[in-house]
């Protein structure tokens, strides 16, 4: 047999699974440093996982907070703050979908043996900026450091790259205001029922209070739109046979992922209502675990704003070109819906702190262990997760199931 032989299989015979997670309250922590949060929720991951810090190896993202070289090498200063080597540290670069993305590179790592524990964790909190000005210093950074060299420089703003999206969308599809508020009302209901979300204890809304929020970018309401706060999220990863044989919750494995990158200025695009990286990622993520969309019982799909879940149901497959609108209608997307998305509050009405991806897939990965209490999805078997990057540039996606 060999190497390449004996490599190869112990990659397939190597399943990887979310072993533990956690997450904060979703809100102001600028009392509290950010490196502080983040040791507290990876020490919580690990715990969930019956593990502890010593049993950490690997980190994938980034860590706490840091200047000079513990901000670029983030690996060597968790090692210091540990005590003692990490055998593997890596990040990817795809916007807020970092921490979902981050998935793969763990997978990998433990795979092959790099690796035995990886965490991947995101935390936003202290006073730098102010939990006040998030919405300022989130806008700056669009237009100083996450610019490209043709649109951005005159003055776009994320809102109004989803806002285009939109108003393409209503151009070729028919798609109604009313249908994209259809997306903002379930979600709010489900945060409603999460105990940590952001917004859930300000009550329901309606499809006539989304119309009625103020206009941002037409045709994009206020309540289109997600918020910007604080917060923390980890999850732990190791092997599958590892997991079970901790016992302290139902594995959930990695079945499959998939990736896309397409462009920077959404100029670039050959159509404004359709995401090539996201369709890339999807097919990915479904050809590797062996299932279609119509497998799924309960997805996260990343909601910027409420424009992006329509085109992740139809980039990945789950509707045909310019049918979401009538998908989430009548709560579609809602907890008692054919297709149960987002069922946290998504970015919408539970996080937006960091890089939010890792609350999607920490929701979907509590629905499939059956601990998504009021939430739950009945029988939830197999699950769809997706993060976006910037509008629409980056997609990850992954096949999650019970192990």
């Amino acid at each position: 047999m060999t190497g390449a032989t004996r490599w190869r299989d112990r990659y397939m015979v190597e399943p990887v699974a979310i072993a533990g997670l956690a997450q904060s309250r979703q809100g102001d922590h600028s009392d509290v440093p950010q490196a502080y949060l983040w040791w507290d929720i990876v020490e919580q991951a690990c715990a969930d996982a019956g593990l502890t810090l010593d049993d950490i190896d690997a980190v994938v993202g980034e860590g706490p907070a840091g200047i000079g070289l513990r901000g670029h090498m983030p690996g060597a200063g968790i090692a210091e703050q540990l005590g003692r080597p990490l055998r593997f540290h890596a990040r990817s670069e795809t916007g807020a979908a970092s921490t979902l993305s981050g998935m793969s590179l763990a997978a990998h790592a433990i795979s092959t043996g790099l690796a035995e524990v990886a965490v991947i964790a995101t935390a936003a909190a202290g006073r730098e900026g102010g939990y006040a000005s998030a919405d300022r210093q989130a806008a700056i950074a669009h237009m100083a450091k996450l610019s490209g060299p043709y649109e951005y420089p005159y003055g776009t703003t994320r809102v109004s790259d989803y806002a285009v999206y939109a108003m393409r969308h209503a151009y070729e599809h028919g798609t109604t205001s009313a249908q994209l508020a259809e997306v903002a009302v379930a979600q709010r209901h489900a945060a409603t029922l999460h105990p940590l979300s952001i917004n859930g204890w300000r009550g329901e809304i309606t499809v006539d209070d989304v119309l009625g929020s103020p206009l941002i970018a037409d045709p994009l309401h206020l309540l289109d739109c997600c918020v910007v706060n604080q917060g923390a999220g980890a999850i732990v990863m190791t092997r599958a046979d590892d997991a079970r044989a901790a016992g302290h919750h139902q594995p959930v494995l990695l079945l499959g992922y998939g990736e896309g990158h397409s462009h920077i200025d959404p100029n670039a695009l050959d159509s404004l209502v359709e995401s090539p990286a996201a369709t890339v990622a999807a097919t990915g993520a479904f050809g590797r675990a062996g299932v279609t969309p119509g497998d799924i019982d309960v997805a996260g799909i990343s909601d910027h704003f409420t424009i992006g879940v329509l085109l992740g149901l139809e980039d990945a497959g789950f509707c045909a070109r310019g049918e979401s609108g009538s998908f989430v209608e009548h709560g579609g997307t809602g907890l008692g819906g054919h297709l149960p998305t987002n069922t946290s509050g998504g970015h919408l009405s539970f996080s937006h702190a960091g890089m939010c991806g890792v609350f999607t897939v920490i929701e979907v990965v509590e629905q499939l262990r059956g601990e998504a209490s009021d939430r739950q999805v009945p029988d939830a078997a197999l699950g769809f997760v997706t993060g976006v990057g910037g509008a629409q540039q980056a997609t990850s996606a992954a096949v999650l199931g019970r192990g």
